[in-house]
């Protein structure tokens, strides 16, 4: 079973992605891209993806991101983008989440930021917004 949501936290101007289960990467690149709507209509300035129930991983989705669906977050005033995943997460997902890292090293302007608990993400945003 998989299950895919999103929820703006107005308070902290966060917006998180929800995914649970194994996703074709079709699937996952159309879930996110899905979710520039709320992010468009919401204005986050974070975004996190939490990853810890993803059964499968996205490495094939990785040159997506990093050429489609990040520049589109950006452009719509995204300034911090977050992945929450946990020691005992899918192997695979944790490669993906370390082979998006690696093609994003050269990248000055974005930058992700790794989480093992939706709490330590939580005051990371809120960090962010009480700086910017």
């Amino acid at each position: 079973m998989t299950s895919f949501t999103t929820d703006i936290n107005s308070r902290n101007n966060t917006l998180t992605i929800r995914m649970r289960g194994f996703f074709q990467p079709d699937a996952f690149n159309e879930h996110l891209e899905s979710t520039l709507k709320d992010i468009q209509s919401g204005k986050p300035s974070v975004v996190l993806l939490d990853a810890r129930f993803v059964k499968s991983g996205w490495m094939s989705s990785n040159p997506w991101l990093v050429s489609w669906f990040i520049p589109k977050i950006l452009l719509l005033k995204v300034q911090h983008f977050g992945v929450i995943i946990e020691d005992d997460c899918d192997p695979f997902t944790r490669f993906s989440v370390i082979n998006l890292e690696h093609l994003l090293e050269n990248e000055t302007s974005f930058k992700i930021k790794l989480f093992e608990s939706p709490e330590a993400a939580a005051i990371w945003g809120r960090d962010n917004i009480k700086a910017a």
